[in-house]
């Protein structure tokens, strides 16, 4: 793979396009900007004068050998966690939900969390005189509730994290009182977390501070994470029977506008930059970060490690040099139900200016979600003349290509020089702004040899089918690997099946770009034909020389009169890019092409109708044969294959559902239709089954009747 363009991230390719001016194309639609660029998690800095015991005697009985899971299938049940971008709260507004509960018994089981959070942000100043009247005002109703220590610890957390501590600054500092506590943390003379721990104990909780390290505040990763200058404290609180984890400071505190320097920007929204990073230590705000509040100890472990493995509240812990090591990724992450399929570290070397990271999605998120990154160069970390060229944007190749296949991403980079690089990556749904999920550090030791500019930047679409594809009503590709191997003077046909209105309503253009050649050169090695009959789109291309070229799609409303390709282009949306390249070749093992192609026939013989299931029992044994062969299970034409399978299986079943004619059968399968992501290439079987159902309906009616 070669480098990529430094050309603009707009929808259409680098060259240069003549248009007339009754023909200008409209405004580029703006990628959506990352949104974690501006909140951040630090360390409470304050310098602790209350002593009080880390653990109490009387908790000697309650070991921590009971680890939980709060999800037992993450990526099963992955879902974007409610607060994606947390909002930052002013100093005078709250978050007011919904009515508090009253004093009534009848009230006592009927307090919600939105209760409890309403509630606590609203705690009258007078509440914090003593430690009992706080405790029943936030507690109040709470006592039997099923969930009574849960609650608990959220009223004290939120009512904790919505104090401004400027209101106290007139107080006397004391560990007397709740007011005299925030005094202390007024004053930076008291730790967040011994606050959260005394009011804790002091509501019958029991509550331990755990002291250790985390990757917060000015970590890079790749760091040794030393106690000196990594150290912080967090809380794990006994709730129904087990401890749990609570990072009070983090919950609440976020770190606004910081900005680590001594870095180079070199890539940032698909745009090479080439611009020092200004060091800036950011302002503390309040930020309710609900993730942080009772986290799956086996994802809490990528952030904090304490003193004392017991705490870690996992099956297997880990030590603290591979703390260091491990992955340095963020809760969206977990909260989109990622997976890093690449090496298991935050710290990446590499001999040959080539790296890879490859992050796999659960297939229930993984058309929904967008991925895209950032670049840098650590300062002082490389040659001085080459670091000042990388100052220079138009010097900068784009060094990443974002290739994607199925459920899977590939970052694929290539370094010119030596030195430190970083890769910050973002993840979000499509077409929304989009949060940090990871960061990584590669020591490249040796530049790239002969790195080459890539033809065509895709910006946020990147390389191979995505949601792009989707939302334009493009299913079921041929080829799900962004990334294509080619002969010259080969043909390659890449297919797609659509829904009607976009073969009646649409234009479909294909253009090939190569960086050292025309466009006009190329316009005639690309291809579209459009099966009305089957609702299928053909895209023919092959390419005259040795390299790598990009191949995009474009579609856009049809047009009374005829325009060349690359005007429709302009005017379209970019549905899909390929990157073609006659560089990697396929070294395949007999064994592994007679797997592939026995993968090929069952799945060209496979259809709808009373032997599907024969036909895909062929096809799950061809499956099984390429992964026993060493076949990637992330290969294009397995990946393929079950994307085709997929949609088959749903016009099976609405088969079998008309067949059957049987009320509870075909609910069910229209309700399986309706919410896939296939329901506009199912608009038929979805309108049958309907029918079916209504009539099935009246004679029920009629029955009861």
């Amino acid at each position: 793979m070669g480098c990529m363009s430094s050309k603009s991230v707009e929808v259409i390719s680098s060259f240069d396009v003549v248009i007339t001016p009754d023909l200008q194309p409209p405004p580029t639609e703006e990628e959506p900007e990352t949104s974690s660029d501006h909140i951040f998690i630090g360390t409470d800095d304050a310098t602790e004068t209350v002593k009080i015991p880390n653990e109490l005697d009387e908790y000697s009985t309650l070991k921590p050998h009971n680890p939980i899971n709060v999800c037992e299938n993450r990526e099963k049940y992955a879902k974007f966690f409610e607060n994606w971008s947390p909002i930052l709260q002013s100093d005078e507004d709250s978050d007011a939900i919904s009515t508090a509960g009253n004093n009534s018994e009848e009230a006592q089981h009927k307090l919600t969390m939105e209760d409890i959070d309403k509630r606590a942000r609203e705690a009258p100043a007078e509440r914090a005189d003593s430690f009992d009247n706080l405790k029943d005002y936030l507690l109040d109703g709470l006592s039997g509730h099923e969930e009574e220590e849960k609650l608990s610890v959220r009223a004290i957390i939120v009512w904790l994290g919505e104090q401004d501590l400027n209101d106290w600054t007139d107080v006397p500092p004391s560990r007397d009182s709740p007011k005299g506590f925030l005094a202390l943390l007024a004053q930076k003379i008291s730790l967040f977390v011994t606050f959260f721990t005394v009011l804790c104990r002091e509501f019958g909780l029991k509550c331990v501070k755990v002291r250790g390290v985390s990757k917060a505040g000015d970590y890079q990763p790749g760091e040794e994470v030393e106690s000196s200058k990594y150290g912080d404290t967090w809380a794990a609180v006994f709730v129904n029977r087990r401890w749990q984890i609570v990072h009070p400071y983090w919950v609440c505190k976020s770190l606004v506008g910081r900005n680590a320097g001594g870095w180079i920007k070199l890539e940032e929204n698909g745009k090479t930059i080439g611009r020092k990073e200004k060091e800036s230590v950011g302002v503390l705000k309040k930020a309710f970060k609900e993730y942080y509040i009772f986290p799956d100890p086996k994802e809490f472990k990528y952030w904090c490690h304490p003193a004392d493995e017991k705490w870690q509240l996992t099956k297997n812990p880990v030590k603290r040099n591979e703390f260091s090591r491990m992955p340095y990724i963020f809760p969206t992450f977990f909260g989109m139900g990622l997976k890093l399929i690449s090496a298991n570290t935050c710290l990446l070397t590499s001999d040959t200016g080539e790296c890879l990271i490859e992050i796999k999605a659960p297939l229930k998120n993984a058309n929904t979600l967008d991925l895209w990154y950032e670049l840098y160069l650590k300062e002082g970390t490389g040659n001085s003349d080459e670091e000042n060229m990388m100052l220079q944007a138009e010097n900068i190749p784009k060094l990443v290509a974002m290739i994607r296949c199925g459920d899977v991403w590939r970052f694929m980079m290539n370094l010119p020089i030596k030195g430190t690089f970083k890769l910050c990556c973002y993840g979000g749904p499509h077409k929304s702004p989009l949060s940090r999920i990871a960061e990584f550090r590669i020591d490249n030791h040796a530049p790239q040899k002969n790195c080459k500019i890539l033809p065509f930047n895709p910006g946020r679409v990147g390389f191979g089918p995505g949601p792009a594809a989707i939302a334009a009503k493009f299913f079921t590709p041929s080829h799900s690997d962004g990334q294509i191997p080619i002969q010259m003077n080969t043909k390659l046909e890449i297919s797609f099946t659509v829904v009607k209105s976009v073969i009646e309503k649409r234009s479909i253009v294909a253009l090939l770009h190569k960086n050292d050649m025309e466009p006009e050169e190329l316009d005639r090695h690309a291809e579209v034909e459009i099966k009305q009959e089957t609702r299928m789109i053909l895209i023919r291309t092959d390419v005259p020389s040795e390299g790598e070229y990009a191949l995009t799609i474009h579609s856009c409303m049809k047009e009374e009169r005829a325009y060349p390709s690359r005007w429709y282009a302009h005017n379209g949306v970019n549905v899909c890019n390929y990157l073609l390249t006659t560089m990697v070749k396929q070294h395949e093992r007999a064994n592994q092409r007679i797997a592939r192609k026995k993968l090929q026939d069952a799945l060209s013989s496979i259809d709808v109708g009373r032997n599907f299931w024969s036909s895909f029992d062929v096809l799950s044994q061809a499956i099984e044969k390429c992964m026993k062969e060493k076949i990637n299970e992330n290969d294009n034409d397995i990946v393929s294959a079950k994307t085709k399978v997929d949609l088959l299986k749903l016009k099976n079943d609405a088969r079998d559902a008309k067949l059957r004619n049987h009320y509870h059968v075909t609910l069910r399968t229209l309700r399986r239709l309706k919410s896939s992501e296939y329901a506009p290439i199912c608009a038929m079987e979805i309108s049958e089954l309907e029918k079916i159902l209504k009539k099935l309906e009246d004679e029920r009616d009629n029955l009861r009747d």
